[in-house]
């Protein structure tokens, strides 16, 4: 009975690692790995770039907002989600500013998990 449970030990224990192996770690990659190829890096600073270009001018008062959103394989803002944010009014501006994107797909070979971002708006 021990030497089965040991044997069933190192099968469950190898399972992970050999999957790991496999298809690499399960973490998710960083902003750096993500940027280290050129492709990459070029379409994640576009994405910055019009960011930057669409920050809110209206005089909402102070405060800020905070999205998490997806790109997708097209270009299409998807799964955009508020995490931080104390006015609808503001909130609602974010959002507007976030899904009105005109982005170029990204490269083929981007990992899904590079698409990922997060943006903090601050209001004045």
């Amino acid at each position: 009975m021990f030497r089965a449970v040991i044997v069933f030990i190192f099968i469950c224990a190898s399972q992970s690692a050999f999957a790991q192996f496999l298809f690499g770690p399960s973490e998710r990659p960083t902003l750096a790995a993500c940027m280290a190829i050129p492709e990459n890096k070029v379409w994640i600073q576009t994405v910055t770039r019009q960011l930057r270009e669409r920050a809110p001018k209206l005089n909402l008062g102070r405060g800020t907002v905070t999205i998490k959103f997806h790109v997708d394989f097209r270009g299409r803002v998807t799964r955009a989600s508020l995490s931080n944010y104390d006015n609808n009014a503001r909130a609602l501006v974010a959002a507007g500013m976030i899904t009105s994107l005109k982005l170029t797909p990204p490269p083929d070979d981007m990992d899904t998990d590079c698409r990922d971002f997060e943006q903090t708006f601050n209001f004045h």
